[in-house]
C-alpha cells in the first residue's frame, strides 16, 4: 500500500529526543525531507530549490487503547522559540487523551538547535512554515490518519507557523493537490508581516493570545480575525486582559532581556513577490542572514519583552481546548 509519496525513512523510538521520557503508549519517530529557508519569497517557485535540503523528523503520539484497524484525527504541532516546553506538552498530552494522534516536530531539535531567542536567524520562521507543510504532505495519505481532520497546532514561533499555513497561496504553491488543513490552534503566534492580500483558509482557526503580549503584538491578530470574519471565515480569538506571552506557561511574569519586541514594526508580506516589506523603509532585506538582523532591528528591541504565567488565565486556554477538542473530532 502506499502510504507517503515522499522518500521516508520510518524508525520506531522509545522516544529518543530530547529529554528520553518514556511514555505507556506508542509513539514512532520519522524521519523525513525539509529545507532551511532564508527569505519568504524563497518558499515559492524556482527559488525554493535554491535553499538548503535537510533531514528533519518528528515523533506520533498514539491515543492510549489505539486501535490499528481506525483511522484517527490528527494534531501536527510545533513549539515556540525556546523549543518544547512542559506547558506545551501539556497541550500535546490532553490533545493525545481526546483520541486523537499527534505529531509533535521538531524543527530545533533535527537542526541542533536549542533556542532561537534573540535570533531568529538560526531557524527561521519560514522554515518551520516550510516543516508544517511538509509534515501535512507527509501525513495525508498515511492509512492511519483521517485525512479530513488534520488540524496545525503551534505556539509562538510554531503558532506562527501555523497562520501562515492558513494563507491559500502559500498552500497552492507547498500543498499536493486536494491537501489542506481542517483548521489551525495557535497560541500567541506572530501576526506579523501579514500578507497584502487577505486569502485565508475559511475552516477554524482559533487564537489564545494575551492582551498584554509585547513580544508578539495581541492587536494585530485581533485585526486578522476581524478580516477573515469579514471575508466569510471561521475565525475567533481568545483574549486574556493583563497577560503576556507564554500567559499559560510555568514560569512566573518576567523580563526575558534578549527577546525582541515586535510591538513597533509594521512589516507586510508582499502577495506578488512574496517578499516581507517595511512601507517606511523599502531597503530591507530578510533573505541574507546578516541584512536580516540589521531588518530585524530596524524596528525590533531588545530589553522590553515581558513573558510568563498569568495568575489568573494560567490555565484559561487548556479549558477552552478541552470544550472545542471533541467539535474536533
Amino acid at each position: 500500500m502506499k502510504i507517503l509519496l515522499l522518500t521516508l525513512l520510518f524508525v520506531l523510538s522509545s522516544c529518543s529526543y530530547q529529554d528520553k521520557e518514556k511514555h505507556s503508549y506508542p509513539i514512532e519517530k520519522i524521519f523525513y525531507s525539509s529545507k532551511n529557508i532564508f527569505g519568504f519569497e524563497n518558499i515559492f517557485g524556482e527559488n525554493l530549490y535554491t535553499q538548503d535540503d535537510v533531514e528533519i523528523f518528528g515523533v506520533l503520539h498514539f491515543p492510549d487503547n489505539y486501535d490499528p484497524s481506525r483511522k484517527y484525527p490528527l494534531v501536527i504541532a510545533s513549539h515556540g522559540s525556546y523549543n518544547w516546553r512542559s506547558h506545551h506538552l501539556k497541550y500535546l498530552e490532553q490533545i493525545r487523551l481526546a483520541d486523537f494522534i499527534v505529531f509533535a516536530m521538531h524543527p530545533f531539535d533535527s537542526r541542533n538547535v536549542k533556542s532561537t531567542v534573540g535570533n531568529q536567524i538560526n531557524v527561521t520562521s519560514e522554515t518551520v512554515i516550510y516543516d508544517m507543510a511538509m509534515s501535512l504532505n507527509l501525513l495525508w495519505e498515511d492509512p492511519r490518519i483521517d485525512n479530513q481532520k488534520i488540524y496545525a497546532a503551534g505556539w509562538s514561533l510554531g503558532g506562527t507557523a501555523t497562520l501562515f499555513n492558513a494563507w491559500l497561496p502559500l498552500q497552492k504553491e507547498l500543498n499536493k493537490p486536494g491537501v489542506s488543513f481542517a483548521g489551525y490552534l495557535m497560541w500567541y503566534p506572530g501576526c506579523l508581516a501579514l500578507p497584502d492580500l487577505d486569502l485565508w483558509d475559511q475552516d477554524l482557526l482559533q487564537i489564545y493570545i494575551g492582551e498584554d503580549d509585547n513580544w508578539t503584538p495581541a492587536e494585530p491578530c485581533v485585526d486578522l480575525v476581524k478580516k477573515i470574519n469579514l471575508e466569510g471565515g471561521n475565525a475567533s480569538i481568545e483574549l486574556y486582559p493583563n497577560s503576556f506571552h507564554s500567559f499559560d506557561g510555568p514560569m512566573p511574569l518576567r523580563l526575558i532581556p534578549d527577546a525582541y519586541s515586535w510591538a513597533n514594526c509594521k512589516l507586510k508580506l508582499n502577495s506578488e513577490s512574496k517578499k516581507v516589506y517595511d512601507p517606511n523603509n523599502k531597503l530591507l532585506d530578510f533573505s541574507d542572514p546578516q541584512l536580516r538582523r540589521q531588518a530585524y532591528e530596524s524596528c525590533a528591541t531588545k530589553g522590553e519583552v515581558m513573558a510568563g504565567a498569568s495568575p489568573e488565565y494560567k490555565n484559561a486556554a487548556f479549558e477552552h481546548l478541552a470544550l472545542l477538542l471533541p467539535k474536533l473530532n
